[in-house]
C-alpha cells in the first residue's frame, strides 16, 4: 500500500472509488485520499501543524459563528468531490446556503473554502494535484498556509483558475467577508 503523498495505490489497473475507500480498515495514523481514482496515503501531521491548524480553526470558527455564515470543519473529514476524488482538507468552510452538501459521513460536493497546511510530506500534492482538483470541482477559495515560512497564499477561483487574492497583510476573502487574520498572532509562541 502507498505510504506517502508521493506514492500511489497498489492497484493501478482499476480506479479506486469512495466505496472502496469506505472498505479500508480504519487507520487514524494515516490520511487516505483519492485523486483521479488513485489512492494517496500520508502520515498524520506533526504537533506543530496541529497547533497551527487549531488556532486557524478557532479564528475561522469564531468569525463564521459571529456572522452566521455557515460551518467550519477540521480534518479528518472526507470531502467527496466525485466517486473518484475524495480529499481530506486540513480545514474547510461550507456557506450557510450550501449546507445541504454536509452529510452524516462526508461532505458531498465542493466546499466554499479549503485550507491546506503545508508539510514536507504533502506540500507538492497540495500545491499541484489538489489545487487543480479543487479548481476543477469549483471550490471558490483555496488557501495554502506554510507554517515554516509563516505565510498564507489565498487563492480565489476566477473562470475556472485560481488567482491570488490581492491585499497587503491578510488578503480580503470574498468567501468570508470582513475576516482578518493576524499571521504574527497566529504563529506567536509556536516556534
Amino acid at each position: 500500500m502507498a505510504t506517502t503523498a508521493e506514492t500511489t495505490s497498489t492497484d493501478t489497473a482499476r480506479a479506486m472509488t469512495y466505496s472502496d475507500l469506505e472498505q479500508l480498515p480504519e487507520d487514524i495514523s494515516q490520511r487516505h485520499e483519492i485523486i483521479l481514482g488513485e489512492l494517496f496515503v500520508s502520515p498524520s501531521p506533526d504537533l506543530y501543524h496541529q497547533r497551527v491548524s487549531g488556532r486557524l480553526q478557532a479564528w475561522l470558527f469564531n468569525h463564521v459563528m459571529e456572522h452566521g455564515l455557515g460551518e467550519v470543519f477540521t480534518a479528518p473529514v472526507d470531502v467527496k468531490l466525485s466517486e473518484y476524488n475524495v480529499v481530506v482538507p486540513d480545514l474547510l468552510f461550507v456557506a450557510r446556503d450550501r449546507l445541504d452538501i454536509v452529510g452524516t459521513k462526508a461532505i458531498s460536493g465542493a466546499p466554499d473554502l479549503v485550507v491546506e497546511i503545508l508539510s514536507p510530506s504533502t506540500a507538492r500534492q497540495d500545491r499541484v494535484r489538489k489545487l487543480a482538483l479543487h479548481a476543477t470541482h469549483g471550490v471558490r477559495e483555496y488557501w495554502l498556509l506554510d507554517p515554516d515560512a509563516k505565510t498564507l497564499q489565498a487563492l480565489t477561483l476566477v473562470d475556472g483558475l485560481y488567482q491570488p487574492i490581492p491585499g497587503d497583510g491578510f488578503p480580503r476573502s470574498p468567501v468570508l467577508p470582513d475576516l482578518t487574520i493576524d499571521l504574527d498572532a497566529l504563529f506567536a509562541g509556536l516556534g
